[in-house]
């Protein structure tokens, strides 16, 4: 089967999105399904629904002559509008992989009522749709008109890493060092992914009681960087953290293996990849109550979840588990239990792989 996989800009872009399209091409071909990659640039919203009247875009499709075409949802500005151009020439099933819905961003009420319009525009052009949360698919029913199109759930994995060696006795050994506690942060530094909750509570403490480091991209928003930057600058917490920028690979296992506690108190987490991630590493995360956090951290169990923006909250958690290493322990090895009890990427691709074939047999009327 001929799967096409339309996408904005680069595939090695890093992101928790990306990663996730980056595996599900690499499975499929590993299948023996033959995938193309379509890109379209990268630019403002406005400028993505000029696509939908774009020629050059319809024919980019057309001319794939594809079994099936999966669209990244983040697609769907260019393709309100486009797909029905496309479905009067093609019969092929229009699937829409749905990573975040816009309208569940963050974003002034006048906006959002605008994305929420173009997305539900959007998603009743598709023949079916892969979801990757429980969250995302009630939020997707929320915004569809009953009945919905047909879907799958195929929830991203942690597996990300080789030959990754865990056990009972590693983490003993790393959370009991007393001093300091040491945070990590996976994550693009964006105003969404709450660093400066995590800032604003370490400023309730003991700043020479915590080490953070902070792993994620620095160049998306510049002012935010900057803003955290100087609320740090020249304060006793700015040797407590780190700025270390993308961190890829082997550096990114390392810093999983040497850290005690994940803590990402996200404004909104469609899914949260780094969470399971973390718990590969027998590492617990402190996540919030936004989004589908609670679908991977149990709370008191394998971490805690906050209410976004309660710096306070997270100020007791942090001081709670520098203190109580039993504790810290106990939670260590329920999230190494919770990483082998999730799906792995294999699992997950191939529902995809099967609901492709299943619509292409019998693609939407």
């Amino acid at each position: 089967m001929h799967i096409g996989l339309l996408i904005y800009g680069d595939m090695e872009t890093v992101s928790g999105g990306y990663l996730y399209n980056r595996h599900l091409v690499s499975y499929l071909r590993n299948q023996s399904e033959q995938v193309t990659i379509i890109s379209l640039p990268y630019r403002s919203y406005g400028w993505h629904l000029a696509d939908n009247f774009s020629r050059a875009c319809l024919n980019q499709l057309l001319e794939a002559k594809l079994d099936v075409l999966i669209q990244d949802a983040m697609v769907h500005p260019s393709l309100v509008l486009l797909n029905q151009r496309f479905s009067r020439y093609s019969n092929v099933p229009l699937i829409s992989l749905v990573h975040l819905l816009t309208s569940y961003d963050h974003h002034a009420r006048w906006s959002a009522w605008f994305y929420r319009f173009i997305e539900r525009q959007y998603l009743q052009t598709v023949s079916g749709l892969i979801v990757n949360s429980q969250t995302t698919l009630r939020q997707v029913t929320e915004l569809l008109p009953k009945p919905i199109v047909p879907y799958c759930l195929a929830v991203p994995a942690g597996n990300n890493f080789q030959d990754v060696q865990i056990n009972v006795d590693f983490i003993r050994q790393r959370t009991q060092t007393l001093e300091p506690l040491r945070i990590l942060v996976v994550g693009n530094v964006i105003r969404r992914k709450g660093l400066h909750v995590l800032i604003n509570a370490l400023r309730l403490l003991q700043p020479e009681d915590y080490q953070v480091t902070v792993a994620g991209c620095l160049t998306m928003e510049p002012a935010y960087v900057q803003q955290l930057k100087q609320t740090l600058q020249g304060t006793p917490l700015e040797a407590s953290v780190s700025f270390k920028g993308s961190v890829q690979g082997q550096a990114l296992v390392d810093l999983y293996q040497t850290h005690q506690l994940m803590v990402l108190p996200s404004a909104y987490e469609s899914y949260g990849i780094v969470y399971v991630e973390a718990q590969q590493f027998g590492v617990p995360v402190i996540g919030t109550t936004a989004g589908a956090a609670q679908e991977i951290i149990k709370q008191g169990e394998n971490g805690y979840l906050i209410p976004p923006e309660d710096h306070q909250a997270l100020a007791t958690l942090l001081q709670t588990l520098h203190q109580d290493r039993a504790l810290l322990l106990q939670l260590s090895q329920n999230a190494l239990v919770a990483y082998d009890q999730h799906p792995k990427w294999s699992a997950s691709c191939e529902i995809i792989r099967r609901f492709c074939h299943q619509l292409q047999i019998f693609p939407k009327k």
